[in-house]
């Protein structure tokens, strides 16, 4: 056998090359992130082809600036405008299997919160990766943007927009007098229902300086009567602007309510539906929207 100088050179070249190269073994993923069903979901390489089934997702994507690997949103996913550019796969709850299963996604992303149970093992029949995100606090909201920077390899963005808001909520936590503003947060007006205890909404509330006077109901989301209110007297009313056009048409359907001290001092407050509730990159502008009607200060 004839020894070539180049030959071994070549082939020392090639060797050394393939060392430096990042190693994942035939057959083994390079991403493996256990979901908040506590279930391990594996990808062969960061997501490319991503269908997003709720809108806090869809923010939280584009936010990370993951936007131009998402295929599919719901018709719900509004913000930014340039997410309802994407296919639309139907609704939250009654999403468009065959379409979802027609963009060819190698990720689906959904929230325990809207989407129906019986979606979710249908997607999982196709054998598609399906990703459950389900944050209920802005831990988890913080929690969860990481989780979606890892899925599209956007961990660097990911850890920025969560320093950014996690700055921003200290800056809220800092300026909160040490005097509670007596409040209700009003989800929907027939009936009448409002924000309990253990929910994400009532968390934003107690950030950002509120006495939740629904926070000790037996649920979340408590059905009242107009004669509670009246005996509970909030300071602060606050109402989903959904449910409510304007503030004054409050007194309109509720005119027993014009002795409420939230009355008497003009603390009657319309907040957007889709900042306060989405648990999302904009929550903390939720909060800080929240802290500037009970305390006039900081938007």
């Amino acid at each position: 056998m004839i020894f070539s100088p180049m030959l071994h050179y070549q082939s020392s070249f090639v060797l050394a090359l393939l060392l430096c190269l990042p190693h994942h073994p035939i057959g083994f993923p390079q991403i493996e992130i256990l979901d908040d069903l506590n279930r391990t979901v594996s990808l062969p390489s960061s997501a490319q082809r991503i269908v997003s089934l709720a809108p806090s997702i869809t923010e939280t994507l584009f936010a990370i600036a993951a936007g131009n690997q998402v295929v599919g949103v719901t018709d719900y996913c509004n913000y930014p405008k340039e997410a309802t550019a994407q296919a639309h796969v139907g609704g939250i709850i009654n999403p468009s299997i065959e379409t979802i299963v027609s963009l060819q996604p190698d990720l689906i992303i959904l929230s325990m919160e809207g989407n129906v149970r019986e979606d979710f093992e249908k997607l999982l029949s196709f054998g598609i990766p399906v990703f459950v995100t389900n944050p209920r606090t802005l831990h988890g909201i913080y929690k969860s943007i990481e989780d979606l920077g890892i899925l599209t390899d956007r961990t660097e963005e990911a850890a920025q927009l969560v320093h950014s808001m996690q700055a921003r909520q200290k800056s809220v936590i800092r300026a909160v007098p040490k005097t509670k503003k007596r409040t209700l947060l009003i989800v929907s007006l027939q009936p009448l229902i409002v924000v309990g205890g253990g929910t994400f909404l009532s968390e934003l509330l107690s950030i950002a300086g509120a006495m939740n006077l629904a926070g000790s109901a037996s649920s979340t989301y408590p059905m009242y009567s107009r004669e509670t209110v009246i005996a509970e007297d909030p300071e602060v009313l606050i109402v989903m602007s959904d449910v409510l056009a304007d503030e004054t048409m409050l007194l309109a359907q509720f005119p027993e309510w014009e002795m409420l001290a939230a009355v008497r001092n003009n603390q009657i407050h319309r907040v957007n539906s889709d900042i306060v509730s989405r648990p999302g990159p904009r929550a903390v502008d939720g909060l800080e929207r929240l802290f500037h009607f009970l305390h006039g200060r900081q938007e």
